[in-house]
């Protein structure tokens, strides 16, 4: 590693003493003809930008179809996506319909008090919320497949929870 710092700057005062002998040997007089050679190098730049800023535009043209393509196919499989959440979701009502078939709008006569078939209900869905919560789901998807609010969800839960803790206390 010492030596690589006294050749690099050996290199530098060498490349230094080169370009001054360079420039020495040029001719000083010919102003004519540096003038013709910056008029040149002018022409070559502007020749050279004119590319450089035709093939500019023509990737930026590329780069926008690339873009409108694939924004089209996102659009495309967005819209499908759509569809089969439609489907899923038709599906799973079927199910859920099947599973618990809607009640009967149909007046239900017997000699029972009306309070005890909304208790027998309310049973059957506080069976079915647990029975799900056994299944692994979550609040929020016992409640989409309850039709009950996660309020309610919440509330079946913390009052069996304490109904727990009153029979361990008893």
């Amino acid at each position: 590693m010492e030596v690589v710092y006294p050749i690099l700057i050996g290199a530098g005062i060498i490349s230094m003493i080169l370009a001054l002998f360079i420039q020495r040997k040029s001719p000083i007089d010919s102003d004519s003809a540096t003038q013709t050679h910056r008029s040149i190098d002018k022409a070559e730049l502007e020749k050279d930008m004119q590319k450089i800023s035709r093939q500019l535009k023509q990737e930026n043209e590329r780069l926008s179809a690339d873009v409108q393509d694939t924004r089209a196919d996102l659009l495309q499989e967005v819209q499908q996506l759509r569809k089969r959440i439609d489907q899923l979701e038709k599906q799973a009502s079927e199910r859920s319909q099947m599973i618990d078939p809607p009640l009967k709008s149909e007046p239900v006569i017997t000699s029972e008090p009306v309070a005890e078939v909304d208790m027998l209900a309310l049973r059957e869905r506080y069976r079915r919320a647990f029975e799900l919560s056994k299944e692994g789901l979550s609040y929020d998807e016992i409640a989409k497949r309850l039709g009950a609010g996660r309020g309610e969800i919440d509330l079946i839960f913390s009052l069996a929870a304490k109904n727990e803790r009153g029979q361990a206390d008893a």
